[in-house]
């Protein structure tokens, strides 16, 4: 960065803000502050008790799907998507704010002459007049009156929704506290209203686009079920019972017929075969048919009759006896009576099954005939089902258009269009005015004016200057014609080991090593040399100012003799000024400025930036603290490596807590590799070889270089100044 000429003062950083300044500037124009913000409150409370008073009226509408299932298109099932989202409930505050809706609103109030509400109520005023010359404004006496009210109108509507809800807050202004309440119930039923009709509508269009397709459905279906049945009519196929043709229904007939006929023989023939075992085995009485027979039955009374007489009578009477044989020639006929009855029956059943069996082969040549009739018809019933599947569908799809036409012409009546939204709370005329709130007016408007006045104050405390403390003082600069006289050099006594950069009043540290009253330099000499700490320590306060830490780099040429000593001096003026650290990158390791700098050590190089950077040290070891000030010191170290490549993270650490970093070096390698890495850089020598190094730095893209001139030690005094390295 680049600081100008050398002959530029920097001015000093300012100081901290001075509360007890503040406090007094405060006290001193208390009048001030008392006075305004009195006249605040005053004004405050005579424009809340003058100003109309405004009255809010507060509704309240909750969006909901107020469908059923009578009102509903869909009678399976309800839409959940239905609910309104969050989206749905922006959209209804929209229309809420429709001019539609006001419109309609302001005509059923009927405001018009309302002072409030209507512009041409007291007359055009001058600046509407003016508006309207300029082509600014319309001409209200051109418009509706609902058009020309609308612009009040939305001023004092206010439509929200609180968070995560669906309820439509609906407030209105006005002077009138029942007017307010009217407008905001109106506001809301004129909503619902709106909502409905669209669903009226939208109802009616649908019966509207529904009719001519029911009426084509209608001719068409009449066209196909004409055609089925004419093709019915030329093929025979005339449909019976259970919406089967004849022919087919007659084999089914036949079918059945022959399967009763099959089932009547096997059962006929079964019960003959059984007779005539039975009668075989002589168990005429077992058998179902002759026992259930009447005649059997009788010959069987006359039977156990004629047993019983005859056991009777052979108790008295010998088995030779008339009597006897009597009644045994009578059993014997009743005994063969009853085998012919037996025998007879098995005669009809095994006609009877004769007779299935006839019945039987007459059915399946009916049914082999009828099948043949009835394959000859299935062509015609498969074009047939064709054409009566095409009347199907349409008939089909008749009765669900027919369906839907007569729901939307049932959803167009007034009470079948529920619209989507209720209201829950309803707008009352409120007591208390939302304008202005008196209190809280007051309140504020008195805070507001006492934060104002005494920031004003403090403000103009602040830029002045007179709210600040002091930071240190440069020293005074040379009038100009001293200036002008004297060369920007310094002469100091030759045995002085420190240039003096310390600040005008002496300290102990700094008059330990002045020299003896007899050898100080003239007046001008002073001022001059005294001008020149102005410059370099104002280079420096001005690079504090732009950064956080100010890093300088001191080159001691070869033919330099006191250059680390320069660096000292200057690193302890900064000390006072911040936390400082010097940076002794190859000063001598013995000796009497590490005794100064580094005291109570031995005689062995004492640990620093070089253990710092190999890691053979950690900070706390490797920076010590100066005997006879705040400076703190950082020896070049005991490691022999290079550490040119990491002295710049270490720096960069340093900065992370030091104001100012010093780095004090007279090696020429270091310096040009280190160079771009520091804000500001200082060379002493010679002013052939300070210039040299100057201008190879310069070359480097170092733009930031001063010369330090020393004189030679023969004039008993040496000499430091600042000079701009781009100048060379």
């Amino acid at each position: 960065m680049s600081f100008g000429h050398a002959h530029d003062a920097a001015e000093s950083p300012q100081g901290d803000i001075d509360l007890g300044q503040i406090a007094g500037a405060l006290s001193r124009r208390r009048r001030i502050v008392i006075g305004v913000t009195l006249a605040a409150f005053l004004g405050a409370l005579v424009f809340v008790n003058v100003v109309k008073p405004r009255y809010t009226a507060e509704a309240r509408v909750l969006l909901e799907n107020q469908e059923s299932y009578l009102t509903r298109a869909d009678k399976e099932r309800a839409d959940p998507a239905a609910a309104p989202d969050a989206e749905a409930v922006q959209s209804q505050i929209q229309m809420l704010t429709s001019r539609d809706l006001a419109r309609r609103v302001l005509k059923s109030l009927d405001l018009q002459g309302n002072s409030e509400f209507d512009p041409l109520a007291g007359g055009l005023g001058l600046g509407t007049k003016i508006g309207v010359m300029l082509g600014i404004t319309r001409d209200p006496s051109k418009l509706a009156p609902e058009e020309r009210m609308l612009d009040a109108y939305f001023d004092k509507l206010l439509v929200l929704s609180p968070t995560k809800t669906r309820v439509l807050q609906i407030e209105f202004s006005a002077r009138d506290p029942d007017l307010a309440a009217r407008a905001a119930n109106a506001i809301a039923a004129f909503y619902i209203d709106i909502q409905r009709e669209a669903k009226r509508e939208n109802a009616r269009d649908a019966a509207q686009s529904l009719s001519p397709l029911v009426t084509d459905l209608r001719e068409r279906l009449a066209r196909a079920e004409a055609k089925v049945e004419a093709f019915r009519s030329r093929s025979g196929l005339f449909v019976g019972t259970n919406n089967m043709t004849i022919a087919t229904q007659q084999l089914g007939d036949l079918t059945n017929q022959l399967s009763i006929s099959r089932t009547a023989q096997a059962d006929t023939e079964a019960k003959a075969k059984l007779v005539r075992e039975m009668l075989r085995q002589n168990r005429v009485g077992e058998i179902p048919d002759v026992a259930n027979n009447e005649m059997i039955r009788r010959i069987g009374e006359q039977r156990v009759s004629l047993r019983a007489q005859l056991a009777l009578e052979s108790r008295t009477l010998l088995p030779g006896h008339p009597r006897i044989k009597e009644l045994q020639a009578q059993l014997s006929d009743l005994e063969a009576d009853w085998r012919r009855a037996a025998e007879r029956t098995a005669r009809t059943l095994e006609n009877e099954a004769h007779i299935a069996f006839s019945r039987v082969e007459n059915l399946s040549r009916a049914m082999d005939e009828q099948k043949r009739v009835a394959g000859a018809a299935g062509a015609d019933e498969v074009q047939l089902r064709e054409l009566e599947r095409a009347a199907r569908v349409l008939k089909d799809q008749l009765e669900a258009d027919s369906a839907k036409y007569q729901e939307a012409l049932a959803r167009d009546g007034l009470k079948a269009s529920p619209a989507d939204a209720r209201v829950i709370q309803r707008a009352v005329a409120p007591p208390i005015p939302s304008f202005p709130k008196k209190l809280p007016i007051t309140t504020f408007a008195t805070i507001a004016a006492f934060i104002l006045t005494a920031g004003s104050i403090i403000a103009i405390e602040l830029l002045g200057g007179r709210a600040r403390i002091a930071g240190p003082t440069p020293l005074p600069a040379p009038a100009p014609e001293e200036a002008l006289e004297a060369p920007p050099k310094v002469r100091i006594a030759a045995e002085r080991r420190e240039p003096a950069f310390a600040e005008p009043e002496e300290t102990p540290q700094t008059a330990r090593f002045s020299p003896p009253p007899d050898e100080r330099t003239p007046k001008l000499e002073d001022q001059t040399m005294r001008a020149h700490r102005s410059s370099v320590v104002g280079r420096i306060d001005a690079a504090r100012m732009a950064t956080l830490s100010v890093k300088v780099l001191m080159v001691g040429c070869a033919d330099a003799e006191h250059s680390f000593d320069s660096a000292v001096t200057l690193s302890r003026s900064l000390a006072r000024r911040g936390l400082a650290i010097i940076v002794a990158a190859d000063a001598e390791s013995e000796g009497e400025l590490y005794d100064r700098l580094v005291p109570d050590v031995d005689r062995a190089r004492p640990l620093g930036l070089a253990d710092l950077a190999s890691g053979g040290a950690t900070f706390g070891e490797a920076i010590h603290r100066d005997l006879d000030s705040r400076l703190h010191v950082m020896p070049g170290g005991r490691a022999a490596a290079d550490y040119d490549q990491d002295a710049e993270s270490v720096l960069e650490a340093l900065a992370q807590t030091y104001d100012f970093i010093v780095f004090a070096t007279r090696d020429y390698d270091r310096t040009m590799f280190l160079a771009p890495s520091f804000d500001i850089v200082l060379v002493s020598g010679s002013e052939r070889a300070a210039e040299a190094v100057i201008d190879e730095l310069a070359q480097a893209g170092v733009s930031d270089a001063f010369l330090l001139e020393e004189e030679s030690p023969a004039d008993a005094s040496a000499g430091l100044t600042a000079r701009d390295g781009a100048a060379a």
